[in-house]
């Protein structure tokens, strides 16, 4: 029923009970109970726990050891009266010899995720008497904290642990990420920052406010902003075809003809262009140099596919780090400088943000030792601490949480003309609505009336963006591992939104 990485939980048979009779009539197990139970006391423990299954959906379940099969207690989820309310408990009762593996905790945890995914409580709870010290260890080590000391004829003095659904969502991010940084800014202004967990787990390096994330295709926000820029200062015009400002490379159809596709088709995704499979992806340090044009052109494993308007502008969103390739070159040849020194010139410096870059060989030796080393889908360390990647203006964005929200706040200061950074009409232009697909803008997404938000996920790292325009309020999640599902099922999304309310 439920699967940990050692245990199975499962529903009891009355074919368990000899093995239960085992842990249940030991005395040294039961030392915290009022007595040892007795064949028929653990008989009736069982068949009550079968109506629960059938009342519930829930009760205690019988936990086995995967590798060999063997049981060797039980740990689930049943009613109790704590302090005479009715509440969820998670119990267990765990074979002495099988004390001091974790085997507790870790079946505890699982009924704990099983419960608030399964049930609609709004907390659970645990509860033993005072001289139990393992279990209320138990409790702490899976997020429960100590609400209450009450008097208890069983037990002469109760503790009572719980954890609400929030701390568990909250807990549960933090469980999945080596390292998690957040900042956030209040209705009033007011910025706030937490951070958990380590930049490097090998070397036992936390993460604090100095450490620099991946920030992945927030990059594509970025340089939508430095596109928008250079569209205000009449060097670009995001309306005409964006062959019109490249000289070494051309955006072509698949006919070989010249696309038309305008500079705001390729910034909201809509110019047609495919990436490859499994582009994007795997680039080392140390790997031989890949040049953009390259990229565009196809011609590595890097990008297997060249870019070409293959359907229709405007006739379909195709999310597309290629089409982020096609601006920076764009850039580049527009401002005759590399992509790294002209954000660095139009949004960085302006905005005095120190430690974000667009991670060109260079910048990477500079900020190299602050850098969070990334860890894949499986947990394990990327090989040289972080890919390379090549595709700055798609992918290359690293910084830290205070600085993305101080590039945030800005943006919700430009979009009420209040900005040195961007024109209201420009800020507002990027928040418009594409026709057709109206989740999304010039460089970021729209979420819902009021929000906007931009969002990366790569083989290093996860993390969003979220601004209210109308309550002013921001919100900035990194991390430092590549999660293995988007940002709303690993729960990053859940923590920026709990902080943009």
């Amino acid at each position: 029923m439920i699967e940990t990485e050692r245990l199975l939980l499962r529903e009891y048979t009355l074919n368990d009970f000899d093995a239960f009779y085992e842990i249940l009539s030991d005395p040294e197990t039961m030392r915290h109970y009022p007595a040892p139970f007795d064949a028929d006391r653990t008989r009736r423990w069982i068949e009550w726990n079968l109506e629960n299954y059938a009342q519930y959906g829930f009760g205690l379940w019988a936990v086995v050891l995967k590798e060999i099969g063997e049981f060797i207690g039980d740990c689930g989820l049943t009613l109790q009266v704590i302090d005479g309310e009715t509440l969820p408990e998670i119990g267990y009762h765990i074979h002495k010899k099988y004390w001091r593996r974790g085997y507790a905790k870790e079946a505890a945890r699982a009924v704990r995720d099983w419960a608030f995914l399964n049930t609609k409580y709004d907390a659970l709870y645990s509860y033993m008497k005072y001289t139990n010290e393992g279990s209320w260890r138990t409790a702490m080590a899976n997020g429960m904290r100590k609400v209450k000391e009450y008097p208890d004829p069983k037990n002469m003095i109760s503790y009572a642990f719980a954890i609400p659904r929030e701390e568990w969502e909250k807990r549960r991010i933090m469980e999945r990420f080596p390292g998690i940084g957040c900042a956030w800014t209040n209705a009033a202004g007011g910025e706030s920052a937490e951070y958990y967990g380590a930049a490097d787990r090998e070397k036992h390096i936390k993460v604090d406010e100095n450490t620099i994330f991946p920030a992945c295709s927030i990059s594509k926000f970025v340089t939508a902003i430095c596109v928008m820029k250079l569209h205000e200062q009449k060097m670009i015009d995001i309306d005409k075809p964006v062959n019109d400002f490249l000289r070494r490379w051309k955006l072509l159809t698949p006919e070989g003809k010249e696309s038309g596709a305008p500079v705001r088709a390729l910034l909201c995704h809509t110019a047609g262009i495919q990436d490859g499979e499994e582009g994007f992806f795997g680039l080392r340090r140390g790997d031989p140099e890949i040049s953009l044009t390259d990229i565009l052109k196809g011609k590595t494993a890097y990008n297997n596919r060249p870019a070409r308007a293959e359907k229709p502008q405007g006739t379909a969103f195709e999310y597309s780090d290629a089409g982020y390739c096609v601006l920076q070159l764009m850039l580049e040849e527009v401002m005759g400088q590399g992509f790294d020194g002209i954000a660095q010139e139009l949004v960085f410096d302006p905005l005095r943000m120190e430690n974000t870059f667009f991670a060109s060989v260079d910048r990477i030796a500079h900020f190299e030792n602050r850098m969070a080393t990334g860890y894949d889908d499986r947990g394990l360390p990327i090989p040289g601490r972080f890919p390379l990647v090549p595709d700055l203006a798609a992918s290359g964005l690293w910084s830290t949480p205070k600085e993305l929200l101080t590039l945030a706040k800005e943006f919700i200061k430009a979009l009420q003309g209040e900005s040195t950074l961007l024109q209201q009409k420009t800020a507002q232009e990027m928040v418009r609505p594409v026709d057709r697909f109206p989740w999304v803008g010039l460089g970021l997404l729209i979420d819902g009336n009021d929000t906007l938000m931009s969002q990366g996920w790569g083989e290093n790292g996860q993390c969003v963006m979220k601004m209210n325009f109308r309550t002013n309020q921001a919100a900035v999640v990194m991390t430092n591992q590549n999660p293995g599902v988007d940002q709303k099922e690993s729960g990053i999304e859940w923590l920026a939104d709990s902080k943009v309310k």
